[in-house]
């Protein structure tokens, strides 16, 4: 196998997608080169649950023949990626994460697998996850077919859920890119705490076909990358209609960088620091951020979300669907394979929720889509900004509920307003539950712990390319994102 720089590991997509072209190194040389990385780190970080060699093989072959003859895919032509494992691969087992599926093997690809196919990329992992994406609600890093996956900046660590997989082989450079879901901060969550860049499409803005249901009205399925600039093209890749899936919009996606970081006219909403807790490891890093928002030439407004009870919204809808989704398995004595019991009493409880409840929800929803278009447009709001990473990452050996207390981080000068602290605890909720797209990207370093932490964006729906836009340009203006964890003590 020829030897290939390191620095490729971490490359961005153009990078990688320049020396195929070139023809530095082959699609073949190049999936080789991340397979090794799979295999030398993958176990260590449990990071990974299934490795696709033949079929990696297969794809980039293919790839390098097509790129020889001029037939040229796009930017994604030839890229090494990995499938968090809800994704359904045909003749590859797809487990959920989850004991009881430890042997599915399905006989169909995922709507988004077969378009990453067709865009040339080349398949070479399927990615560790929390076991059923958390539907029971979970109570340690380890509620996982693999164990707790951990975190590249500190093995001790976790990488956050339930897309833990994604999060730990983007950052650790094992793949070029992978695909994860959130349901509730699942792609957002991972990617603060390990320091990349990751996309919440808009709910029904990509397919879900083929993929594990948790939440039919929530799941949504997106990109994650080392750079915000990767995950456009990825997006333009797997979005659009998809008569398999009925809920999949009628809306194509396309991205065209800015040639300049410059973000003048942009007006970005913010919560004050005062809404983060005193021991949020983030509070030095946010002021920071927000003024490099500013130099940028973005109007920045202090705000609050519309009061409403996003959270027992979103949880009551998810918990009725999930129990719903999981109805075989609750019946089954299958259930007491799961690998951590929250799981299982939270999937009992969700069988236990009366109708009204669940219908109440869904008209509480619809009142809550209005409230907030006419916060937006009120405030005339771009995009809504808070601290994706208020705390550090659990310790991967220590059930979330026994986690040593925070050590305050900044000693604030006044007590946080409850109604404050809503809003920064809610802001996932809120825009999981109403459909609404968000970026999370790095924005600094633990000074004490030295792990990245990072912010979300969410914008109104299909606003995704502004939501890029944005945290392009304070990449190209900031180091943080390039910046990559040390894997020599793994």
């Amino acid at each position: 196998m020829k030897t290939l720089p390191s620095s490729l590991a971490f490359a961005d997509l153009a990078r990688l997608g320049a020396g195929l072209r070139r023809r530095e190194f082959t699609a073949v040389e190049l999936a080789e080169f991340y397979l090794d990385r799979l295999r030398r780190y993958g176990p260590r970080l449990h990071a990974v649950v299934t490795l696709t060699p033949e079929l990696a093989m297969d794809q980039a072959r293919r790839a390098d023949r097509e790129l020889a003859a001029g037939h040229d895919r796009g930017p994604l032509h030839g890229i090494p990626w990995g499938a968090k494992d809800l994704l359904d691969t045909a003749g590859i087992r797809t487990t959920w994460g989850a004991p009881p599926f430890a042997d599915r093997v399905p006989k169909s690809n995922a709507t988004v697998v077969a378009r990453l196919e067709a865009a040339g990329a080349v398949l070479v992992a399927k990615l560790a996850m929390i076991e059923l994406a958390g539907g029971g609600n979970y109570n340690v890093a380890s509620a996982s077919l693999t164990g707790a996956a951990l975190n590249p900046w500190n093995p001790k660590r976790w990488t956050g859920g339930s897309s833990s997989g994604p999060g730990a082989a983007v950052a650790a450079g094992l793949v070029g890119f992978a695909i994860g879901s959130e349901t509730w901060g699942s792609i957002v969550n991972p990617s603060t705490w390990c320091g990349i860049a990751g996309l919440r499409p808009t709910y029904g803005r990509v397919s879900r076909a083929g993929a594990m249901a948790l939440s039919w009205t929530m799941d949504k399925l997106g990109p994650m990358a080392r750079y915000a600039a990767d995950l456009g093209p990825i997006l333009a890749a797997i979005a659009g209609p998809d008569e398999r899936d009925a809920t999949a919009l009628d809306a194509e996606f396309s991205f065209t960088a800015a040639s300049s970081p410059r973000l003048d006219g942009i007006r970005i909403g913010y919560f004050p620091l005062a809404s983060l807790p005193a021991a949020s490891p983030i509070r030095p890093l946010y002021p920071a951020a927000l003024r490099q928002l500013k130099r940028l030439g973005a109007t920045l407004i202090s705000t609050r979300l519309p009061d409403f009870p996003y959270g027992p919204t979103a949880t009551t809808i998810l918990y009725a669907e999930g129990s719903a989704a999981f109805a075989p398995l609750i019946a089954s004595p299958d259930l007491q394979k799961l690998a951590d019991p929250t799981q299982i009493a939270g999937l009992y409880a969700g069988t236990r929720m009366c109708a009204v409840d669940y219908l109440r929800a869904t008209q509480l929803r619809c009142s809550a889509q209005q409230r907030m278009e006419e916060f937006f447009q009120r405030h005339q709001l771009d995009a809504l900004l808070h601290a994706g990473s208020r705390w550090l990452p659990p310790l991967a050996g220590i059930p979330f509920d026994q986690q040593p207390p925070a050590q305050p981080a900044h000693k604030a000068k006044t007590a946080p307003d409850a109604a404050d602290l809503r809003n920064v605890y809610e802001l996932s909720g809120a825009g999981n539950l109403l459909g609404l797209p968000a970026v999370a990207f790095n924005i600094g370093f633990d000074a004490r712990h030295k792990l990245p932490l990072g912010l979300e964006l969410a914008a109104r729906p299909l606003q995704e390319a502004l939501l890029l836009r944005i945290a392009m340009a304070y990449q190209r203006t900031t180091p943080w994102h390039r910046r990559h964890p040390d894997l020599t003590a793994i």
